[in-house]
């Protein structure tokens, strides 16, 4: 029996189902995680070598400064708004600032890699610290420049 002529008992090729096989298995491998193989060569310098950390932690606190007073102080009336779905936009939006401004001040908090002076004591926690406030501050911005973009009636008391 020739392998091109070989059939399985319901009559399907042999080849079909190693075909499947064949692909199924390169579908496997495809899962795998392969991250630090495209990585760069690990090298002498460390990312947060050449970072004045201590000088933007202070700049970081002064921007989650200015988002709390946002947050704080911005109001929204349904007067201001034809349409309750924009109202309910406006208040989700500005829910979510909220959210990530208590994730920012969790991470104040912990000041994981900072002494309570703002110095750095591990660089690699301080550098991670760093990287974690930027991304709540980039959320919170962005969050704002939504509310803005919208055109959203924007109150504020002080």
């Amino acid at each position: 029996m020739n392998a091109l002529t070989a059939v399985t008992k319901q009559g399907e090729p042999l080849y079909s189902k190693l075909i499947l096989a064949a692909i199924v298995v390169a579908m496997l491998f495809a899962a795998l995680p392969v991250s630090n193989a495209f990585a760069a060569p690990a090298g002498d310098e460390q990312p947060w070598e050449n970072v004045d950390m201590e000088g933007e932690w202070k700049d970081k606190l002064r921007q989650l400064q200015t988002e709390g007073l946002f947050y704080n102080q911005v109001r929204f009336y349904p007067a201001d708004f034809e349409d309750s779905a924009d109202l309910a936009r406006a208040w989700d939006l500005l829910h979510k600032h909220g959210f990530a401004l208590k994730q920012a001040n969790t991470v104040i908090f912990n000041h994981s890699g900072f002494d309570l002076e703002g110095n750095v004591i591990n660089e690699r926690r301080a550098y991670d610290t760093l990287h974690d406030l930027g991304m709540y501050l980039h959320a919170m911005r962005g969050l704002r420049m939504k509310i803005a973009e919208a055109g959203y009636r924007v109150q504020r008391v002080r």
